[in-house]
């Protein structure tokens, strides 16, 4: 692959290019802006994927679909492979994405005014999924030490005996791309289990490993563990796919995975993506070597930024990620001091990225980069980065 290429995604309506998540939200404005913001790559789906999906567009018949056995058994393969967990087929459930499925998981297993735990900062749309729903957020606010992210689990605890009912766990973290231990997992199963906590586990930034920490898929922990949890898997941060969606989550107890998909059948969310599904199935049976060069890619990436900060951006500390894509910038230093990180590098530097505030407690004065794109951008945005602290101190 060669990943240094660069390709026009504007003229497809591309959300990180247009600086707009959708027609319902605020377009982040300025002159020739970067974009480096939103979780997607810049990069080209793996050739067997793309001519796979071009072979069913030039068939030209787009109907209703379906996933045979073979879909599950890929999806099996994969995870056993690359993470040492193979979910027993019957366990497995179809849906569109991981928000929509978190989303049907509490609607179907809690009710209005129950407590959901997250741990902050995290991905934003889980304070949405939650309080959308009608939901009561919880927040279990993570600890910086030496630039890496702890759990605190008395603060968990403390939110889990007032009535939780469920712990939405974001596994590796995001935006820190902490990779969680078999033993911080397992403590907080261990609360989960104590009071009766239902776990939902977004493991969609597992594949692309950076450093030496396993993945640890959290029903792997022991038998109650999977007695208490929902999967949620998908390929579409591994191999850029997000514009054409497919999930699968794993519900080891019998009864609560019936009614889970009694629930997601009466919201039509088994249906199968025409081009979703085959794009799942090429990926996870071909896109190894595609995602191990992809990997190698990325942590050049990483290495350049933190290589480059040190050096030119002064008051701003990159976390290095266990894994995914994203670099979690601790600009606090800087962040009252120009009046807001995010808006100064927008306006001075013509570079678009995350607002740590969006998310949640402890997110104040971070900034979030995408590092999944070709090194020349990210150069550029770096460098442009470097000019407008230059110039403002």
């Amino acid at each position: 692959m060669d990943f240094d290429q660069i390709h026009d995604r504007q003229q497809f309506g591309s959300v990180k290019w247009a600086n707009q998540w959708d027609e319902f939200s605020p377009r982040v404005e300025g002159e020739d802006l970067l974009s480096l913001w939103t979780a997607d790559m810049d990069f080209r789906a793996p050739e067997a994927v793309i001519a796979r999906l071009r072979e069913a567009a030039d068939h030209g018949i787009y109907g209703y679909t379906r996933r045979d056995p073979r879909h599950y058994e890929i999806v099996q393969s994969w995870f056993a492979r690359r993470h040492n967990w193979s979910p027993v087929l019957e366990t497995l459930l179809p849906a569109p994405a991981i928000m929509p499925s978190v989303a049907a998981i509490l609607r179907t297993f809690t009710k209005s005014g129950d407590g959901v735990i997250v741990q902050s900062p995290v991905y934003s749309p889980y304070f949405e999924v939650i309080q959308g729903n009608g939901r009561v957020l919880l927040t279990n606010r993570l600890r910086l030490q030496n630039n890496q992210y702890e759990l605190d689990l008395e603060d968990f605890e403390r939110l889990a005996a007032s009535g939780a009912k469920a712990f939405l766990l974001c596994n590796p973290h995001n935006p820190a791309g902490r990779a969680w231990t078999q033993e911080e997992l397992g403590a907080l199963n261990d609360i989960c289990e104590r009071y009766g906590i239902l776990v939902i586990s977004d493991d969609i930034h597992c594949d692309i490993r950076l450093s030496d920490r396993p993945h640890i898929v959290f029903s792997c922990i022991s038998d109650d563990a999977a007695e208490k949890s929902f999967i949620c898997t998908a390929p579409t941060k591994t191999f850029n796919l997000a514009g054409v969606p497919s999930a699968t989550i794993s519900v080891a107890n019998k009864k609560r995975r019936n009614e889970l998909l009694v629930a997601m059948q009466a919201s039509f969310m088994v249906n199968a993506n025409f081009f979703g599904r085959l794009a799942l199935e090429v990926a996870y049976s071909t896109g190894a070597p595609w995602l191990d060069q992809l990997t190698s890619y990325i942590a050049s990436n990483i290495d350049l930024v933190c290589e480059f900060a040190t050096e030119h951006l002064p008051g701003i500390t990159p976390i290095r990620p266990d894994a995914s894509f994203l670099v979690w910038l601790d600009a606090r230093a800087l962040d009252l001091k120009v009046g807001g990180i995010q808006k100064f590098f927008v306006n001075r530097a013509g570079v678009n990225l995350y607002d740590g505030r969006v998310y949640g407690p402890g997110g104040e004065g971070f900034i979030r980069l995408n590092v999944g794109c070709p090194r020349s951008l990210l150069l550029q945005g770096l460098e442009r980065m470097s000019a407008a602290l230059t110039i403002s101190s």
